[in-house]
């Protein structure tokens, strides 16, 4: 048996790593093989190089960038993914249960953790002048707020002070977000019109500092949940605001963990749906992010699932679990 580890080198060292590393790995494997990441592939040349060497198990230490190539490059090759988080959201690590604190136990969970399989969505982006790209997501896509705010961040002040760089961004873009009309349409459906100022389309639902935006989401139930945000003025937001307060309350997580809970209501500042495919078309082009990282604007969405596509090492004891992260 042999690992690779595929690590961004400008979140994490190898020289810090190494010795985790060599005193979880079981005595029997061979010695792991090593992969620099490069910054202007984010990383695809470094994940492909690993699983070509064949190996039993492909370890990723990096940012969300780094871990989305290297679940899309996993799934085809069918070799388990371990996570070691090591970025600013660690949003598929925290959805997933991931110690994104302890470095020591994020590296034990990669040898000896349990093995759940998880869906992985598919975006498809029409641009503007109407070339077509595809992206793989584990976690959420969507424009509006998350992508402005996204786009907006100051990476100086994220180095400095973490996930608060997205408040400090949030906080910028919030006032002059602009609405845009969108036309919805989910499995082969009737097609809703709605003017939204977001909308989120997501695997599983906890983001940054795990704030839980997509509550009945599942990472393995086979459906992508969709959020279509629509506030009208203040009062509109706090509507917002107060579903969002309400979801991420200790006792509202537990009971949804645990079946007591029925499906998120859909209200008039914050609708909600489900669906295997969904495709939304834009009046006007908006920026779009993919797991945290912004790919470009677009004028029109189609997203898809692929059901238990991809093999990840999750702590003992949650690999049958639902919901969202507690």
């Amino acid at each position: 048996m042999r690992a690779a580890i595929v690590f961004n080198p400008s979140k994490m060292q190898r020289a810090t790593l190494a010795p985790q590393i060599e005193s979880a790995q079981p005595l029997e494997w061979s010695e792991p093989l090593w992969f620099e990441t490069d910054a202007d592939d984010a990383g695809e040349a470094a994940v492909q190089e690993a699983l070509d060497a064949g190996v039993d198990l492909l370890i990723v230490a990096g940012g969300d960038g780094t871990v989305r190539v290297a679940a899309d490059a996993a799934t085809g090759a069918h070799v388990p993914l371990a996570i070691i988080p090591a970025g600013t959201g660690n949003l598929l690590a925290r959805n997933l249960g991931i110690d994104v604190t302890n470095l020591r136990n994020a590296v034990q969970t990669a040898f000896e953790g349990d093995e759940r399989e998880i869906d992985l969505g598919e975006l498809e982006i029409e641009a503007p002048d109407g070339t077509r790209s595809k992206h793989a997501f584990a976690v959420m896509v969507g424009f509006g707020l998350d992508a402005e705010m996204i786009d907006k961040t100051d990476e100086g002040l994220k180095k400095k002070v973490g996930w608060l760089a997205y408040v400090d961004a949030a906080g910028r873009v919030i006032s002059g977000l602009e609405k845009v009309r969108v036309q919805v349409r989910m499995d082969g459906g009737r097609t809703a019109r709605s003017t939204v100022n977001t909308m989120l389309i997501g695997n599983c639902g906890t983001v940054t500092n795990g704030i839980v935006v997509l509550p009945d989401a599942v990472i393995d139930d086979g459906m992508l949940d969709i959020a279509l945000i629509r506030p009208q003025g203040v009062r509109g937001w706090a509507q917002v605001a107060g579903y969002v307060a309400r979801n991420n309350m200790l006792v509202t997580k537990l009971l949804r963990r645990r079946g007591h809970l029925g499906r998120q209501r859909t209200g008039a500042a914050l609708g909600y749906g489900q669906a295997k495919e969904t495709h939304a078309r834009l009046d006007e082009p908006r920026a779009v992010q993919v797991d945290g990282d912004v790919v470009g604007e677009a004028i029109a969405l189609r997203a898809t699932i692929r059901d238990d596509a991809l093999a990840v090492r999750v702590p003992k004891g949650r690999a049958q679990e639902g919901g969202v992260a507690v």
